[in-house]
C-alpha cells in the first residue's frame, strides 16, 4: 500500500518498519544491499589494515612487536589489535559471501563491529587514551553497509556505547587496560548523539531503498506490460494481414480475369478503372506482406534462406525496372559499382526487397529533374550499398525516426528540428517500407544508417557482413543458382506508382464540359488519385489537377476554380499550409477547400479545419458523400457570394424568370414543399414527380438556376427553414425535422453556410427585426 503523505511514509519507517520488509522482493533487495555492502566494506577494511602495518614496519621502521611491553614509547607498533580488526573484516567477507538471510547477518555483522571497536578502546586503554572517533566510524560503517532498521541501528549504537563504558571503566580481567578518568562526559555525549543520529540516517536510507524498489518494480511492470502490448501488437498485424490475404486473392483474381478478356468484352473506361484496381490491390498485397514480415521479426520467427550470393548481380537484375520508373519520371539513375563481383551471405528474394524499397523511396520522394543515385562498394569487413537522392532532405532531429519507430510520417522543412519542420508543415509520410528493410536488414544481421541535409537530399547506407560466421544454421537455405532471383521475384511492379504523367498534369477537361461548369482544382501526389477523382466529379465539374500545394498555389493564380480537393501529406506544400495560404489571400480566401487525408483521428481533423478547411474528408471515402460535399459547397456558397439569401428563381413571380420558367418552377416548388418533411426525398424522386429523366431534369435546372437537383431541393428546404426561425419555431431539432433533415448538427452546418449564421442567430436577428417593427408600429 503506498504512503500518501511525507508524514505517513516516515510514521510508518520508524514505527513499523517490519511492514516494509513484508514484501519477499524488498527483503531480497535489502540482503542483496548487505552482502555487497559486506563483502566490500571488509575487503577496503582488510586492505586498509594490511598496508597500515606495511607502511608502519617497512616504511616507518618502527618497533613492531605482538603484545604491549612493560613499557610502552610512542614508537612502538602493536600489531595484535589489527590482527583481530583484519580477522574480523574478512569475517565480514566471508558473511556476505556467505549469502545468508538478512536477520543473520544484522546480527553477525553487528557482532563484528562491537569486536573491532573492542579491540580499538582496549588499545587506546593501553596507550592512556581512549577516542570515541572509533566507535562513531565503526557504527557509520554499519549502517552504511547493512540495511538496519532504525531501532536496530540504535540498538547497535548504544551496544557501542556499552563497550566504550566497560572498557573504559574495568578494562579486560588480566590487563592493565581499566582507567575510569578516561571517561569524559562529552564522550558519552558526543557517542549518544551520533548513535540516535545514525538511527534517523537508517530511517532515511531504509525509507529511499523501498522507494527505489517500488520504482524499480514499476518500471518492471511497465516494461512488461510494454512487451506484452508489443507482442499483441505484432499477433494483430499478423493476425490482419492474414485476414486480408482472403479477400485481396479474390479481388485481384476477379480483376485479373476481367482484364484478360474471361468475363467478356470491357467498355474502355471500366477496363482503365480495373486497371487502376488491380496496380492498388498489388500495392496493398505487398504491404500487407510487409506487415506481416514486421510482426514476425518482433516474434523472431521471421525465416531466410541464406546462402552466398553475387550482390552485383542480383542488384543488376533490380535496377532496370526502377531505372525505367525514374526515366518515366523525369529522374536520373545512377548505377556506380565498385566491383564486378561481390560474394555476400543474403537471402536473394530478401536482398532484392530491401533494394526495391530503398530505390521506391528515392524516386518517390525525388523532384523532377533530381537524381537517384545507387552505389555498391567493399569495405575490409563488410559490403556497402548505398542509395542517395536529390529529394527534400530530413531534418537532423527526424533521421532516427524515418524507420518507423515513432512515427509513420516525418515531417520535412527548411529547420534543423522537430518545431522548425512543424512549423513549415511539409510532411513526407515514410510508410512501412523504411521499417521493412531496417527489418530484414537486421535479419542479416547489418545495420542501415541515414544521413541527410534539409534541402539537400537523403542518402540511406546498408553495410552487410562478409563471410559466414554471423550466419546461424538454421538461416543456411538450400542451394540454389547463384545471383539469380526466385521464380516470380522478379516482379518489382507493385512498388511503382505513378507520379506526374506529363499528359496529366494541370490538365482540364474542358472538351468535356460546358463553359459554365464550375470547376474544381485536384490536388495530390498520387496520379491513381487523381484520375479516379476526375472521373467521378468529370460528369459535372472542369477538373484541374496539381501534384502538391505549391503547385497548387501556383495554378490558382492563373485559372480560378470554384472549389479545392486536396491530399494533406505530400511531399512539396501539403494540404494544411495549402489552406492556410488560401485563407491569407485576400483574393482566395473565400474559396472552399475540402481536406482528404489517410488519418481520421480528431485532432488531425481539429487540425485540418483550423487551419480553415471547409470539410475534412477521411479516406477511403463514400463517392456519394464527396460529390454531395462538392455540390452543396459550390452552389450554396455560390449563393451566399451573391448576397442572395432566397434566389428570385425560387418565386415563380420573379421578373427574372419567363412565365414558361415560371410555371416549370412553380410546379417544382410545389412538388419539394409536399415532401419538404421527408429525408428521403431526393433527385430521383423528384425526376419522377416531374415525368422528366434525371439527366433531362438536371439539365433544366442548370438553365433555370444555375443548381443541380440537389442543390435546389436543399435551397428550398433551407429556405423553409428560415421561414420556420422566423415564426419563431421551438427548437432547431424541430425545424431540422420539419424540413427533412435527421441530423440537426449537420442542418445547422449547411444552414451556416447559406445565410452566413447559425439557426439560433438567424432566429435571434428575425426576432429582434420583429420587435423594432411592432415598435415603429
Amino acid at each position: 500500500m503506498e504512503d500518501r503523505t511525507y508524514l505517513e511514509r516516515a510514521s510508518r519507517v520508524f514505527l513499523d518498519p517490519q511492514t516494509l520488509e513484508e514484501e519477499a522482493d524488498f527483503r531480497g533487495t535489502l540482503a542483496d544491499v548487505m552482502h555487497t555492502g559486506l563483502q566490500w566494506g571488509g575487503l577496503v577494511g582488510t586492505v586498509g589494515m594490511l598496508v597500515l602495518m606495511l607502511v608502519n614496519w617497512a616504511v616507518l621502521a618502527r618497533p613492531t612487536m605482538l603484545w604491549y611491553p612493560d613499557v610502552i614509547t610512542p614508537e612502538t607498533y602493536v600489531l595484535w589489535d589489527k590482527l583481530v580488526v583484519v580477522a574480523a573484516c574478512l569475517g565480514a567477507v566471508g558473511l556476505g559471501r556467505a549469502e545468508s538471510r538478512l536477520s543473520t547477518g544484522r546480527l553477525l555483522g553487528g557482532a563484528l563491529a562491537v569486536v573491532i571497536v573492542g579491540v580499538s578502546l582496549v588499545h587506546d586503554a593501553f596507550r592512556g587514551i581512549l577516542s570515541v572517533e572509533y566507535i562513531i566510524l565503526v557504527n557509520l560503517l554499519a549502517v552504511a553497509v547493512i540495511p538496519y532498521r532504525p531501532w536496530q541501528a540504535l540498538v547497535l549504537g548504544g551496544t557501542l556505547l556499552a563497550v566504550f563504558l566497560g572498557v573504559g571503566h574495568y578494562g579486560i580481567p588480566g590487563t592493565r587496560g581499566a582507567d575510569p578518568t578516561l571517561v569524559e562526559a562529552g564522550h558519552l555525549l558526543r557517542t549518544g548523539f551520533a548513535s540516535v543520529t545514525l538511527a534517523v540516517v537508517s530511517a532515511l536510507l531504509l525509507s529511499t531503498r523501498y522507494q527505489q524498489h517500488r520504482a524499480r518494480r514499476r518500471a518492471e511492470e511497465l516494461r512488461d506490460q510494454v512487451a506484452e502490448l508489443e507482442r499483441a501488437k505484432s499477433r494483430f498485424f499478423a493476425d490482419v494481414s492474414h485476414e486480408f490475404r482472403t479477400p485481396l486473392t479474390l479481388l485481384l483474381g476477379s480483376v485479373r480475369e476481367a482484364l484478360h478478356g474471361r468475363l467478356g468484352d470491357l467498355p474502355a473506361p471500366l477496363h482503365d478503372r480495373l486497371d487502376l484496381m488491380e496496380g492498388q490491390a498489388r500495392r496493398m498485397k505487398r504491404l500487407v506482406n510487409q506487415l506481416l514480415e514486421l510482426s514476425e521479426l518482433d516474434e523472431g520467427e521471421l525465416k531466410v534462406a541464406m546462402q552466398e550470393h553475387d550482390i552485383v548481380a542480383l542488384a543488376r537484375q533490380v535496377v532496370p525496372p526502377f531505372r525505367q520508373w525514374a526515366q518515366d519520371e523525369g529522374l536520373t539513375f545512377q548505377c556506380e559499382l565498385d566491383v564486378d563481383r561481390l560474394a555476400v551471405w543474403v537471402d536473394s528474394d530478401r536482398f532484392a526487397e530491401m533494394l526495391a524499397n530503398l530505390f521506391a523511396n528515392a524516386i518517390r520522394y525525388t523532384p523532377e529533374e533530381g537524381t537517384v543515385r545507387v552505389r555498391i562498394e567493399r569495405t575490409d569487413e563488410a559490403a556497402v550499398l548505398s542509395v542517395r537522392d536529390t529529394g527534400p532532405g530530413l531534418p537532423e532531429g527526424l533521421q532516427a525516426r524515418v524507420f518507423g519507430q515513432d512515427e509513420s510520417a516525418v515531417p520535412v522543412g527548411a529547420g534543423d528540428a522537430p518545431a522548425a519542420s512543424e512549423t513549415s508543415e511539409r510532411w513526407i509520410g515514410m510508410g512501412i517500407g523504411l521499417a521493412h528493410t531496417r527489418a530484414l536488414v537486421q535479419r542479416h544481421q547489418g545495420e542501415i544508417t541515414v544521413e541527410s541535409e534539409s534541402g539537400f537530399g537523403t542518402e540511406f547506407t546498408v553495410r552487410l557482413p562478409l563471410g559466414d560466421a554471423h550466419v546461424p544454421d538454421d538461416d543456411v537455405g538450400e542451394d540454389e543458382a547463384e545471383g539469380r532471383l526466385a521464380a516470380g521475384r522478379a516482379d518489382f511492379s507493385p512498388w511503382r506508382d505513378r507520379r506526374r504523367p506529363p499528359s496529366l498534369e494541370g490538365e482540364s477537361d474542358d472538351e468535356e464540359q460546358e463553359g459554365e461548369a464550375p470547376t474544381v482544382l485536384v490536388v495530390d501526389d498520387e496520379v491513381e488519385m487523381q484520375d479516379y477523382l476526375r472521373s467521378l466529379l468529370r460528369p459535372n465539374y472542369r477538373v484541374l489537377t496539381a501534384e502538391d500545394g505549391d503547385a497548387a498555389l501556383d495554378l490558382l493564380r492563373e485559372d480560378r476554380p470554384h472549389l479545392v480537393i486536396s491530399d494533406t501529406a505530400m511531399p512539396g506544400g501539403d494540404g494544411i499550409s495549402l489552406c492556410r495560404a488560401i485563407r491569407d489571400d485576400e483574393q482566395l480566401r473565400s474559396l472552399p477547400v475540402i481536406l482528404l487525408t489517410a488519418q481520421s483521428d480528431d485532432e488531425a481533423r481539429l487540425s485540418g479545419l483550423r487551419a480553415g478547411a471547409d470539410a475534412y474528408v477521411a479516406k477511403p471515402f463514400d463517392p456519394l458523400e464527396l460529390e454531395a460535399r462538392v455540390e452543396n459547397l459550390i452552389e450554396i456558397r455560390q449563393v451566399v457570394q451573391e448576397h442572395i439569401r432566397v434566389p428570385d428563381w425560387m418565386e415563380p413571380k420573379a421578373a427574372s424568370v419567363g412565365s414558361e420558367e415560371a410555371d416549370f418552377l412553380e410546379r417544382l416548388n410545389a412538388v419539394v414543399d409536399d415532401h419538404i418533411d421527408n429525408s428521403n426525398f431526393g433527385v430521383d424522386w423528384l425526376a419522377d414527380e416531374m415525368d422528366l429523366s434525371t439527366r433531362h431534369l438536371r439539365r433544366k435546372l442548370k438553365e433555370v438556376t444555375r443548381l443541380s437537383p440537389a442543390g435546389f431541393i436543399r435551397t428550398r428546404r433551407l429556405q423553409h427553414a428560415a421561414a420556420l426561425l422566423e415564426e419563431g419555431a421551438d427548437t432547431i431539432s424541430d425545424v431540422a425535422s420539419a424540413v427533412g433533415y435527421r441530423d440537426a448538427s449537420y442542418f445547422s452546418r449547411l444552414f451556416r453556410e447559406t445565410y452566413g449564421c447559425s439557426p439560433t442567430e438567424y432566429a435571434e436577428q428575425a426576432h429582434n427585426s420583429s420587435d423594432e417593427s411592432d415598435r415603429e408600429g
